[in-house]
């Protein structure tokens, strides 16, 4: 299983994964410089999302996960690229974190920003207290079991 993480500085991408359980890595959590690869997950740094002339990268590596998570903040929301989705190799989620800090017409704006990059699968979570992990971590395994299936 490869699951890949893509998002804005700050989105909570890592802290998502070892939520998730997919970081082998248990030391504290610290900004991610560059691609950070394991076992399961592909982890990615926020200005490799935040600067376009660095997409060329993330669209590169997408081709080495069988699944992407397209994180978004509700508390810090910044638009994304129109149709980003369809430039991506592989099939994408859209992720929304921090939902236990925000409001409903904050996370409507996110389902908004998601569907216009072109995602069409919205999951909320809070990696702080577990609100949509479970459900997260189901869709992603149901997705690989389709996946590998001869």
């Amino acid at each position: 299983m490869c699951v890949m993480v893509i998002g804005p500085s700050g989105a909570g991408k890592t802290t998502l994964l070892k939520a998730l359980k997919l970081l082998e890595d248990e030391g504290p959590l610290r900004k991610t410089p560059f691609f950070q690869f394991s076992g399961k997950a592909i982890d990615t740094p926020g200005e490799f999302f935040d600067l376009p002339r660095f997409y060329h990268a993330l669209i590169t590596v997408s081709s080495r996960s069988q699944i992407i998570l397209l994180l978004i903040d509700p508390t810090n929301l910044r638009q994304f690229p129109s149709r980003f989705t369809k430039s991506l190799r592989s099939k994408v989620i859209g992720v929304i974190s921090k939902v236990d800090l925000v409001d409903e017409d904050r996370i409507k704006i996110a389902k908004k920003f998601l569907a216009e990059a072109g995602v069409e699968e919205v999951v909320c979570v809070s990696a702080l207290t577990g609100e949509g992990i479970a459900a997260l971590k189901q869709k992603i395994e149901k997705f690989i079991r389709r996946c590998v299936r001869p």
